[in-house]
Parts: C-alpha cells; structure tokens; sequence
C-alpha cells in the first residue's frame, strides 16, 4: 500500500504572551513521531529556504518517518506580533516545542533544522535547553549574533547587512508597518526601498550609512550600525555559556566560503568543549566548500568537482537525527571537511585537527621567509577611503542570497596592481602542504591617521603567476599609532593544499568594500560619517628582529583519511 502523507495548512500555535505564530506541519500518517521544526522569517511556503538552502528533503524525512513543522517566525508573513530579529526566539523556540510535544502526532522528541537566521533560531531556542528538544541541525550559521554576524574585529559587514535588509527583510517587514507608520516616515521608507531594490549595490556607498531613511526603513538598522557596539562585541560572549552547558547534540554544517563560518566553527567548538573523551561526543562537523547562498559545486572562479555541493547533506542530517532520537552516538566521523587544491573530502576524529603545527612565515620587504628578518625594514602606502580596495572573492554575501558569485577563490590580479595594496610572495614550495585550520597575521604597524584598518589576505600563486585569493580578515585599529605597534588579523579558517612549485603571497590593504564599511581614517565614526569626514593616511608595515612581522598557518603534516563524498567512507 502506498504511503499517505498529510498537511495542517497554517496552524495556529500560541506563544506565552498570547501571540499566535502559524506553522504548515507534514505528517507521515497516523500516529506519534519525532518531529523536525523550523521556524523560518523567510516564508513557510518557500521551498527554496526551507528545504533548498537549508540541505533537507521534505519527502524523504516523511518517508522516514518524521513530522515536519515549518513556522513563520514572530512578525513574519503569516505569524502575528511584531519582528524584532533576535529578540524572542528563544522563548518562542521553547513555548513552540512545548505546544509540540502536547499534540497526539508528536511522539515528545523535536529536533531543528535550518540555515543562516533559520539556524540561529535553533541556537538561540537551544540556550534555553527547552524540554523535549533532542537535537539541532544550524547550517550556515553563527554562535553569536554581534561578532562573527554583524561585526568582525571592530568593522561592519556592510554588504551582508544591507543586502539582508533590501532582499530579505525589508519588503515583509515595511508592508506590516505602514498602516501604523507616520505619514512621512512611510513615504521616506517606501521610497528608499524602492530606490534600493532598483541599484542594490548603490546601498553599500550611501553615506552615511545610518540616516533617518534607513531606520524608518529597518528599525533594527540602529543597532546593527553602531560603533561602539562594534567594538565592544568581541568579547561579548552572548549566550556561549549557555549553549556549553547544554550536552545537546549538534550537527553543524558550515561553508569555507561561507561569511558565518568564523561564527559556526565557534558553536562547534562551544558544544565540543562540553565533553572530555572525544568518543563521548555527540555532536558533529561538516565543513563544505559552500558560499551563503550558494551550495553547488561551483565556488568562485573554480568548479570544484562533483562531490562539492550540499546533495548528500539531506541524508546526513536524517541520519544525525536518527541517531539523536534513539539515544545513541552517529555512526561518523566527528569531523568531515572539503579541502580544496585537491577537491576532496577527509574525515577526522576531532577538531582543532589533531597534530596541527603553526608554520610562521616572516615578511621582509617584498617577501614571506622561513627565517625571521635579521634587518629593519618598512613599507608604506597611501590609503584613501573614498577610493576603497573592492572586496573580490572571499567569504562574503557578494552580490546577493541566489547568486554568491562574488565569494570563493577568485583572481586577485585587479587588486595585487593598485597601489595601496602590499604583497609578500613566499619561494615555490618544495612540496605539497595541506593547511587546515586558523590563519592569523601578526603585524607590526603604524598611520599618520587617527585610526586605521588592516586587512589581510592568504592567496596561491601558480607557476603562471596568477594569485587566487583563499581567506582573508580585517582588524579595525580604534586608535593607531605614529611608532610601530602590533596587530593581529584573524584572516579566518581555510582548509587548502598548496601544490608543489606554487607560492603563499599575503595581501595587506586597508579597506575591502563593499564587505565591510569604510573607516574614515579622522577618528569620525563609520555609521555616521559624511564624505568631508574622510581623510586620506599613510600606512606602514614593519618588519626586522625586533618587529617580526609574520604570517602563521595551520599546517597537516599527515594528511587525514580521504572520503570519495561527504556520506562516502573512503
């Protein structure tokens, strides 16, 4: 006999405060059964986010015998109350899986699923470790939501931030607000978003960024774009204490190319940290080539090979799932990651990968050495903010959600010939050397500005010469200095094989925009900053035995069992 599935179109599920948020729940037939929850902003009727980019197969998870319920978070689409993202999902979370578990098809087991703000609804209903919620699934997403989301090391993520409101946000939210809008507010905001949507990528070179337009546009916009809340974030811990204190299982999936992966590496690392024996843990890592946005098998300028793109990853998260909901550990390695230069798949027993070395690489001049610098050396260039190093290639949301293509492994040809931009090129490689893991520059530095940004990024130069760029990262110096001072740039996590005869080049520039805003150089700040705010700086890198600039990498020295595909042992 054939299997009948069934479907509870927009059920009304009351929070505590009496709001009701709406849910389309799927049911495998008669009965009691685990259920899969998301609870989405971005529409619970959009197969393209709620099974597409969050990597899960409706049918198939019916078939196995799970309830589906998708969710329109508080203020969206179908749900009623207001938006105010972030704010309530872990209560709204936790009062969702308490209505669940009270209903006959739910047999008392919820587990979640979903990407990007899909994801955070999972890691901020799991810091409130709600009864009845057996696992979590985040793809694409962070462990916090100041650093890693809306900020890295003191800059903005401008791109990510507005593209997120003129693609995602804005539309839904502004058509519930108008009606109660002030006359003029709804104008100014009807029109900006029309004028947005029209040249997204005017948005990024608005000053200043923040005005009375934007906010009447995105409230929320207020908070995102501040400051001092940028450079207060990074040590802002968020609800990492909580989530440490839970023991319950994550599957993490995340992206290289992915501009979350800082932050889901750390929920990772969070969850991790709750067990001693690595063959206790319950949780698990799976670290693809993807971009936001962009799942498939092409990431920047390369096609990446068949096995690249999230296909197998429905299965994956099922299976985590069965697991979960029977008590029991999954049956994989706790660690299965995407290395690219070799497009191939390896399987580890824990993370940060066992046996990792840092391999220090010292600037001198124009090149990166084995040894450190026995002499003083300094170069300098002029930065102009006005006339910024555009992003190319890397882990951000460049140029939208559908289309990614301006994240990855892209040619860095257009930006090593400008002059505002330092290279250091290493000698050709004796042999072939696998990096995994965190990359960091150590900078010895110095600017005639009030303050100054620093970017990084770790590139592969060929036989040819052509430089493609891997990693980079940025570190906004809130008050710099006329005297050498040190730095560090987090460029990020990066798993790459470097092949023999090729060369490491590290980039240094300060700016990369539109991907993160713009420091004005004066000692203005960034969000607030009109054009006359903007002045011109000389920047300086130094390097000899008492300033060892340097670049480190995370260095494999015994390559980790190879996968023919992400389910495939090898």
């Amino acid at each position: 006999m054939k299997q009948a599935f069934g479907l509870l179109d927009s059920v009304e599920i009351p929070m505590r405060d009496g709001t009701i948020l709406r849910a389309d729940i799927w049911l495998p037939g008669e009965g009691s059964w685990p259920v899969i929850l998301q609870r989405t902003p971005y529409r619970k009727e959009d197969a393209f986010g709620t099974q597409y980019i969050s990597a899960l197969e409706f049918k198939a998870a019916l078939r196995r015998g799970y309830a589906i319920v998708v969710q329109d978070t508080r203020g969206r689409y179908g749900s009623d109350g207001e938006f105010v993202p972030f704010s309530r999902e872990t209560e709204d979370g936790a009062d969702t899986i308490a209505w669940l578990r009270e209903q006959d098809f739910c047999n008392g087991q919820v587990v979640m699923f979903g990407a990007s703000y899909v994801g955070a609804t999972q890691v901020l209903a799991a810091s409130g470790n709600p009864k009845g919620l057996v696992a979590v699934s985040p793809h694409l997403t962070t462990a916090r939501h100041g650093e890693t989301w809306t900020y890295r090391s003191g800059a903005s993520e401008l791109a990510f931030l507005l593209l997120w409101i003129i693609e995602s946000l804005a539309p839904e939210d502004l058509q519930r607000r108008l009606d109660t809008m002030p006359a003029e507010d709804a104008s100014r905001a009807t029109r900006l978003l029309a004028e947005l949507r029209q040249d997204p990528l005017a948005a990024f070179s608005r000053l200043p960024i923040l005005d009375e337009d934007l906010v009447a546009l995105a409230p929320y916009a207020a908070d995102w774009f501040d400051n001092h809340r940028a450079i207060s974030t990074p040590a802002d811990r968020e609800h990492l204490d909580a989530l440490a204190q839970t023991r319950l299982p994550f599957l993490v999936s995340c992206g290289w190319n992915d501009l979350f992966v800082e932050g889901a590496i750390e929920l990772f690392e969070t969850a991790r940290r709750c067990w001693g024996r690595a063959e206790d843990v319950p949780d698990r890592l799976i670290i693809g080539p993807w971009s936001h946005g962009n799942p498939t098998d092409w990431q920047g300028d390369f096609w990446l090979g068949y096995a690249a793109s999230t296909a197998q990853l429905s299965d994956e998260q099922l299976a985590f799932f069965d697991a979960a909901t029977a008590g029991e550990l999954p049956a994989t390695p706790m660690v299965r990651y995407f290395r690219s230069g070799s497009n191939s798949w390896h399987a580890a027993p824990d993370w940060p990968l066992p046996g990792t070395t840092g391999r220090e690489l010292f600037l001198a001049g124009t090149e990166l050495r084995e040894a450190a610098c026995e002499t003083d050396w300094s170069r300098s260039y002029l930065s102009d903010a006005l006339n910024p190093v555009p992003t190319v290639g890397g882990a951000n949301f460049l140029p939208g959600l559908v289309l990614g293509k301006n994240s990855g492994p892209k040619d860095q040809a257009q930006i090593e010939r400008r002059e505002d931009v330092l290279v250091f090129t290493s000698e050709p490689m004796a042999e072939d050397l696998e990096v995994t893991g965190l990359v960091e520059a150590v900078l010895w530095v110095s600017s005639s500005g009030a303050s100054a940004d620093w970017v990084a990024r770790l590139c592969e130069v060929d036989s040819s010469g052509r430089s493609i760029g891997l990693v980079d990262g940025i570190y906004r110096q809130q008050v710099s200095s006329e005297g050498p001072t040190e730095v560090t740039v987090r460029l990020g996590h990066i798993s790459h094989l470097f092949r023999r005869g090729n060369r490491f080049r590290l980039q240094i520039a300060s700016s990369n925009f539109p991907r993160f805003d713009r420091n004005p150089q004066s000692g203005a700040l960034s969000v607030w900053a009109t054009k006359e705010d903007f002045v011109t700086a000389t920047h300086a890198v130094h390097g000899g035995p008492a300033l060892p600039s340097r670049l480190i990498l995370p260095v494999i020295s015994l390559p980790f069992p190879e996968q023919s595909g992400l389910a495939s042992p090898g």
